[in-house]
């Protein structure tokens, strides 16, 4: 699937934060999400890199509460406007939550991410 660079860096915030949920960084979920961010349409004069250390520390802010992921992922939601693209994104997340275990932190996020993206 090709989405807009606005939805590429949207999907990559929900893919970090994902893997920042358990306060585990594992070399799996890394891999996963390098590759989910090569296969989106990501845009070539930009440097994911860059939107991706951004993003980490977005989510360390805010992976220790559940009211805080709420609420960023209500803000990236609207980024995911159709259940096409809504289904993706959660699906895609759920892989990468999948590559190294899940954990009961994540999937409480998961379960939160369903709700957000009304899936």
């Amino acid at each position: 699937m090709t989405l807009t660079q606005s939805q590429c860096e949207a999907f990559a915030d929900v893919l970090v934060l994902a893997m920042c949920i358990d306060g585990h960084f594992s070399l799996l979920e890394e891999e996963e999400i390098q590759k989910k961010i090569d296969g989106i349409g990501w845009n070539e004069n930009l440097s994911p890199s860059i939107h991706i250390s951004a993003s980490i520390a977005r989510a360390r802010d805010v992976a220790a509460s559940t009211e805080q992921t709420r609420i960023y992922l209500e803000k990236l939601a609207p980024l995911f406007p159709d259940a096409e693209v809504s289904r993706f994104v959660f699906d895609e997340t759920v892989k990468v939550l999948e590559s190294d275990g899940t954990s009961v932190d994540e999937g409480v996020f998961t379960a939160q991410l369903k709700s957000i993206l009304k899936l």
